[in-house]
């Protein structure tokens, strides 16, 4: 498969996003560009269900810039897309027409297609099981119920951010006599949705500005250093707390909150309200964030079959992560490979000293494959670039707390300090945690210098522990000096640590 960039464009009803994303020959893709402006194309439709003249010229000039990056970059396929507000118009096909004139050509989904590109957007980037996936967009609400990771039950009501305030507060005042008719209202068309019954205690993942804006307003409240909102969590109590602090801001006020967009501030109270009434009506107590939703979902329908695979779903979000992340960033793979089969080796043998639970053995797999990623920006200094990276290139399947692990573990590979303090993530970490990840980052450590010709000339490994050493035996296929040389650079930390010598020796 040769190099491919594609562009899906998602014309909703308050913003119209592009989206370009490069496949590698090697299989592996990363979006390369984005564009979203605010349009508000289903601005005035509560009243007349027609495309305003002033909505369609905005969303026609947007589409005609859109054109124009993508001819800069020299996309060769366009996948472009239009939800609810052209989806409930009258005056769709005239509207259409204008727009295939600026030479795209757009294509109307239904709900039900809507809702299914949003679950797998959802669960080919979140390791969940089951779960109710909520999208509330400007025009329509989708709601889709998952088990096993496979979806049971989808709706789409026509009720989003935008209709629903132009409906109960744009035009009627932003009152709270009025935002409690918009909260009965909706809790009115989602007790009519008998499958959502009996649902108790569902993790609900919520996708959209609104919700995202939530997430982004409550990091900011309790001052964590954003590792961005993909797979965040809240608790219902997070939820309902931050929640309740901006539907009681007016609209002067919400603009000055931080992390609520200002061009979101007017109708922020509509796209909450649906997200809310189903986490009460489930009575979920979790609520994840979810970043990818419609045009990821676009992107990995068509992506599985151009790669012809069987499957539009992943059997595992984070391996799947993984592969994608070590091939975008030209990493030795079966180095990684390697230096993660030592180093959970050490773990599985030392867990009388180390004392770490299973947990922990997974982050290790994790930082282990990851380690030397960093050398795609420069030799020197690679374990603080691999930091970053793994921090904040969108590796699925692991919470932000996890993900913070790795990233230090991966810091921590190399003898040299990585000088990056915990306590600038001390929303995630406290000085404890921060002791054991030193213990995992140490255990990379090694696993690298017994592989420092990576070639995988040590095959196997034994350690015998006592309470004054910890002596490790090699198997190996040629005689390892370089590596046992390599990984006695770890016996200063190794002491340091766990109180115990370090010992390297070969069987041969």
């Amino acid at each position: 498969m040769k190099d491919r960039k594609i562009a899906i464009i998602d014309m909703g009803s308050n913003s119209i996003v592009l989206m370009i994303i490069k496949i590698s020959e090697n299989g592996s893709y990363k979006m390369i560009d984005q564009a979203k402006v605010m349009v508000r194309l289903s601005e005035g439709m509560a009243k007349s269900n027609q495309l305003h003249e002033s909505a369609m010229n905005r969303a026609l000039d947007t589409i005609k810039l859109f054109k124009k990056l993508m001819d800069s970059h020299k996309v060769n396929e366009t996948i472009a897309v239009a939800t609810a507000a052209v989806r409930n118009a009258s005056n769709n096909a005239s509207f259409l027409k204008m727009v295939e004139d600026t030479g795209l050509a757009f294509t109307i989904i239904s709900g039900e297609q809507e809702s299914y590109y949003d679950y797998l957007g959802v669960i080919n980037t979140i390791d969940i099981e089951n779960c109710i996936i909520v999208d509330t967009g400007g025009g329509s609400t989708e709601i889709i119920l998952v088990k096993a990771r496979k979806v049971i039950n989808m709706i789409s009501i026509p009720y989003g951010a935008v209709v629903l305030t132009e409906k109960f507060m744009k035009n009627k005042g932003d009152t709270k006599a009025n935002f409690k008719k918009l909260e009965e209202f909706v809790k009115g068309k989602i007790r009519k949705i008998a499958w959502l019954k009996n649902l108790e205690d569902m993790t609900i993942v919520g996708l959209g500005g609104s919700i995202r804006n939530l997430s982004k307003v409550n990091q900011n409240q309790i001052g964590l250093l954003s590792g961005g909102i993909h797979n965040y969590s809240m608790n219902s109590q997070e939820v309902n707390a931050t929640y309740d602090m901006i539907t009681n801001l007016d609209v002067q006020e919400r603009r000055k909150l931080s992390g609520l967009g200002k061009d979101r501030a007017d109708i922020i109270m509509g796209g909450l309200v649906p997200i809310k009434t189903i986490m009460e009506h489930v009575k979920s107590n979790q609520l994840l964030i979810s970043g990818h939703g419609l045009r990821e979902g676009i992107f990995f329908h068509n992506y599985y079959k151009m790669c012809g695979l069987s499957s539009e779903v992943v059997d595992n979000v984070l391996e799947h992560s993984l592969k994608n992340t070590l091939k975008k960033y030209e990493a030795n793979i079966p180095h990684g490979n390697h230096v993660r089969t030592l180093a959970l080796g050490l773990f599985d043998q030392l867990k009388d000293i180390h004392k770490l639970g299973t947990e922990f053995r997974k982050l290790l797999a994790v930082g282990a494959i990851l380690h030397d990623i960093g050398l795609y920006v420069d030799y020197y200094d690679h374990h603080k670039h691999g930091f970053y990276l793994v921090l904040h290139s969108g590796i699925d399947g692991l919470t932000h707390k996890e993900l913070l692990t790795c990233a230090f573990i991966v810091a921590m590979h190399r003898n040299e300090d990585p000088k990056i303090s915990w306590k600038e993530y001390a929303g995630y970490l406290d000085k404890s945690e921060y002791e054991k990840i030193r213990m995992l980052g140490l255990m990379v450590q090694i696993a690298e210098g017994l592989d420092r010709n990576e070639y995988g000339n040590v095959k196997g490994i034994k350690c015998v522990v006592s309470k004054a050493s910890v002596k490790i035996a090699l198997t190996t296929v040629h005689i390892p000096d370089l590596e046992i040389e390599a990984a006695r650079l770890s016996e200063r930390m190794f002491k340091k640590i766990f109180n115990r010598d370090l010992m390297i020796e070969c069987k041969q």
